[in-house]
C-alpha cells in the first residue's frame, strides 16, 4: 500500500533514493480518500522518488473515496495521479489486478522490469525465480 511506503520513508528503514534509480513503482490503496493519496503520492514526489522511477504500475483502487469539489466536480485517481506526475515522462499503467484485489497477482521486489504505457504492457526482464 502506498501510505505503508511514505510511512517508512519517515523511519531509519527508509529506502535510500538511489533505490529508486531506474525502478518501476507499483502502488495500490484500500480505504482511503482520493486527498489522502494525493497527499502520498506529493510527499514522495518531494522528496524526489518520482524524478528517479522509470515507471508506475497502479492496482485496482478499493473503496477509494474520490474528492467532490466546489463546482461538484469529482476528482478521481486517474486526476490525481497525472497531477503529480506533472510535466514528468513517466509510463503510467494503471488498473492492475495485483494487491488486495483477485487474482492478487505477485509482483517480485528487485527484478528489473519494463512498463509500455503505450502497449499497456508489464514486462518482467528476467527471471523472478532462480535456477537450480
Amino acid at each position: 500500500m502506498l501510505n505503508r511506503l511514505v510511512q517508512l520513508q519517515a523511519t531509519p528503514f527508509a529506502l535510500a533514493p538511489e533505490r529508486f534509480d531506474g525502478a518501476v513503482l507499483f502502488w495500490e490503496e484500500v480505504q482511503r480518500p482520493v486527498t489522502r493519496i494525493w497527499c502520498d503520492l506529493h510527499t514522495l514526489r518531494l522528496s524526489g522518488v518520482l524524478d528517479r522511477i522509470a515507471g508506475m504500475v497502479v492496482g485496482i483502487p478499493s473503496e477509494v473515496t474520490p474528492y467532490e469539489g466546489g463546482g461538484g466536480d469529482q476528482v478521481g485517481l486517474r486526476d490525481v495521479v497525472l497531477d503529480v506526475l506533472a510535466d514528468r515522462d513517466i509510463p503510467v499503467l494503471a488498473q492492475v489486478d495485483f494487491g488486495h484485489t483477485s487474482p492478487n497477482l505477485p509482483l517480485p521486489l528487485g527484478v528489473r522490469a519494463e512498463v509500455d504505457a503505450d502497449n499497456r504492457t508489464l514486462s518482467l526482464l528476467e527471471s523472478a525465480v532462480a535456477e537450480r
